[in-house]
């Protein structure tokens, strides 16, 4: 990875966020990375930039950041499904993909002839056509590439910038996700998800529950945490939409109906979230595919809430084992052998340190960090 740059004397930026366009942004969030570039645009605008989001129709958003809804009409983009296979993603691009890049070539060209100009745009969407215009946009664009090595296309488009000027002109969240992409692609930097910490309240002690929180889908695996905690002999608390209806019903709805120990709470808002996870004794996450940062360990840990969770992923990265939570060899289909382990750690959570816990997120993964290492990297792409 490229060397960390020196801190620059900065001056006011005015920049560009640019959202994937498939989801609004605003509460409840649809995921971490949604939830990030929330925080990142209200954060540079408290450091006195001028900030504005480029995003989805419907999207929320704080007064200190100018707002630009780009008109997504109902249905008409759909989310990539990465749990089908790559060569039913990569078969021939129908209407969305079309109407998808005509709304980002819409947002380029308006960012090319807005006065004053942009001093930079930053991306945030996983998509084949923003990775591709925005190699040819008259404002400097940087990408944060949330996700794994999952496209062949958006890999390509990614190593030929690389190969013409030398800069990947991306970051990305982990090492490990980093590390999908390859040794013959560079991203320019790391740069970790940050937790605005003064926003979760700490919880000296759990109240004897579990919890899970991520979306209801198979690869959060809400049905392994069901698993882990009835093998535990303890109460879970379930907290997330529904983003996969079908598995919902035929997996996780009759195990509701039929457990008093299971207590499902729906989508909830970020600071009823945040009283959950501060009062748990732990949280689940035995996710099953590598996450590639995984906001909710950062959230939980900074609500002083220890986690398990497999060994995959980015959850190395965060997870300091016998200290913030335990790490078990990873198991996607949840072996009787790996629940087991899971469970037996479960007895193991009363052990740790909740004041650690809260101590690493704010040592290493604060929004500060986060913060002054983009405006660093904005810098220095400018500076070029």
């Amino acid at each position: 990875m490229a060397a960390k740059a020196t801190r620059y004397t900065h001056r006011p930026l005015k920049i560009a966020l640019l959202a994937p366009l498939v989801t609004p942004i605003g509460p409840p969030f649809v995921g971490g990375a949604q939830v990030m570039l929330h925080d990142l645009g209200l954060g540079l605008a408290r450091r006195g930039h001028q900030v504005s989001l480029f995003a989805a129709t419907g999207s929320q958003m704080e007064a200190a950041v100018k707002l630009v809804e780009i008109t997504v009409r109902p249905g008409e983009l759909r989310p990539t499904d990465f749990n089908a296979p790559e060569s039913d993603r990569l078969r021939q691009p129908g209407a969305a993909f079309f109407r998808q890049s005509e709304l980002f070539l819409q947002i380029f060209l308006q960012l090319g002839r807005t006065q004053p100009p942009f001093d930079i745009a930053h991306a945030h969407a996983f998509d084949w056509p923003v990775f591709a215009l925005g190699s040819l946009s008259p404002v400097p664009v940087v990408h944060t590439v949330h996700l794994p090595d999952l496209d062949q296309n958006i890999k390509a488009i990614l190593q030929t910038s690389y190969a013409e000027t030398g800069y990947s002109q991306a970051v990305t969240v982990s090492q490990a996700c980093a590390a999908t992409y390859g040794q013959n692609f560079r991203f320019d930097r790391i740069i970790y998800n940050g937790i605005e910490t003064a926003a979760i309240p700490f919880g000296e002690r759990g109240e004897g529950y579990l919890m899970f929180a991520g979306r209801m889908t198979p690869e959060k695996g809400p049905d392994l945490a069901i698993r882990i905690a009835r093998a535990a002999g303890r109460r879970l608390v379930l907290a997330g939409g529904v983003y996969d209806r079908l598995f919902f019903e035929q997996v996780i709805a009759p195990e509701l109906a039929t457990d008093p120990n299971l207590t499902y709470l729906g989508p909830l808002d970020r600071a009823n979230l945040f009283q959950w996870m501060s009062r748990a004794d732990g949280l689940l996450f035995p996710s099953r595919w590598a996450e590639p940062f995984g906001l909710v360990l950062a959230e939980s840990l900074a609500a002083g809430t220890p986690v398990i969770s497999w060994r995959n992923g980015a959850a190395p990265e965060i997870i300091d084992p016998g200290r913030t939570g335990f790490l078990i060899d990873y198991n996607e289909d949840g072996s009787d052998q790996a629940i087991e382990e899971a469970a037996r750690c479960v007895s193991q959570l009363s052990q740790l340190d909740r004041r650690e816990c809260r101590r690493q997120i704010d040592e290493r993964f604060s929004a500060e960090k986060m913060l002054d290492e983009y405006e660093n990297y904005y810098h220095e792409v400018i500076a070029r």
